[in-house]
């Protein structure tokens, strides 16, 4: 194969029909067995546009021989057809092969569009402006511990489905931030500080969720087995040790964390039982939906431009009107 790196398309760039060279990063790479008994490696396959799923189909021998090269985390160059399969897009790969060393890995990278440090300050306007003291001081150090706020900085906020990148999980926490403090404004008879507190501690586990400062990002073992919510309950229970803080207090911040997915069936370990609780899951759910939308019109521009309607969304369960 021949390869530039100038004429290498994005994922979001692609069509349907023959893709002559491509380069990606392998997020996951999974030798499986098809129905007719043959093996095939099944792939996820990303850039800073975008990720795609991909299949290749070969003996066994030249399967093994692939595993070695696209491995997670390492970038691959490749030929294949581009194609619909159960309304979702995928390359049918034909060639795999290692890249060169010194690629420039900001290809692959996405990061949030927004300034950090911008938003980091918003965070802590928002954080300094909690009344309550006891809230507002729990808050506080997060902020103040280094390691944390390291790691919090460049978190992506989910793997695939939504802020998926660099900086993620800060933008997508001042968003649920902005609608915690939106809300107070709309139904002041709610405790505003227990929301926007509650709103900047949702997520916080999801630092521990995924080894996301390897070169891609995927579950860790303690992610796997816990889940963020638990991870995000963990955080919170060794700072709130170190805070005097009403025994009520503790608790209703607490079952915030522990609610924030709304259902069990949706990852919460409790359902919300108040209405502050429910008001912080309902902010995150806005917010990473409206990601999907808006990323699903995203992707879908110059596609198909006769084309009133998306692609088919597995996490909306439905395609999208794009006029």
């Amino acid at each position: 194969m021949s390869f530039s790196a100038e004429r290498a398309p994005f994922i979001r760039d692609l069509q349907n029909g023959l893709l002559e060279e491509g380069k990606f990063l392998v997020r996951r790479a999974v030798l499986q067995t098809a129905k007719n008994n043959k093996p095939f490696l099944r792939l996820m396959l990303a850039d800073a546009s975008g990720h795609m799923p991909a299949i290749y189909f070969a003996a066994q021998a030249e399967l093994t021989k692939v595993q070695a090269i696209a491995k997670p985390g390492k970038i691959i160059r490749i030929q294949g057809i581009v194609e619909e399969f159960q309304n979702v897009k995928q390359i049918k790969l034909m060639k795999i092969e290692a890249a060169a060393e010194g690629e420039e890995l900001s290809r692959f990278w996405a990061r949030t569009p927004l300034n950090r440090r911008q938003m980091y300050a918003e965070m802590r306007q928002l954080i300094q402006a909690i009344a309550t003291n006891e809230l507002r001081e729990v808050c506080s150090l997060f902020l103040k511990d280094r390691a944390f706020m390291r790691l919090f900085l460049e978190a992506p906020a989910s793997r695939t489905i939504h802020h998926a990148y660099i900086g993620g999980l800060m933008e997508h926490t001042l968003n649920v931030m902005r609608a915690a403090a939106a809300f107070i404004k709309i139904y002041p008879h709610a405790d505003g500080d227990l929301m926007v507190a509650g709103a900047f501690l949702h997520d916080i586990g999801k630092i521990d969720e995924y080894n996301f400062l390897l070169s891609h990002y995927e579950h860790s073992e303690a992610g796997r087995l816990k889940g963020h919510t638990l991870l995000s309950f963990e955080r919170l229970k060794e700072k709130l040790s170190q805070v005097k803080m009403h025994e009520l207090t503790r608790a209703k911040l607490e079952h915030v964390v522990l609610s924030h997915q709304g259902r069990r069936t949706w990852g919460a370990i409790e359902e919300p039982r108040f209405l502050e609780a429910y008001l912080v899951h309902a902010a995150d759910a806005i917010d990473s939906t409206q990601f999907i939308f808006h990323d699903l019109k995203r992707s879908s521009e110059g596609r198909n431009p006769e084309s009133a309607w998306s692609e088919y969304s597995k996490y909306l369960g439905r395609e999208i009107f794009l006029r």
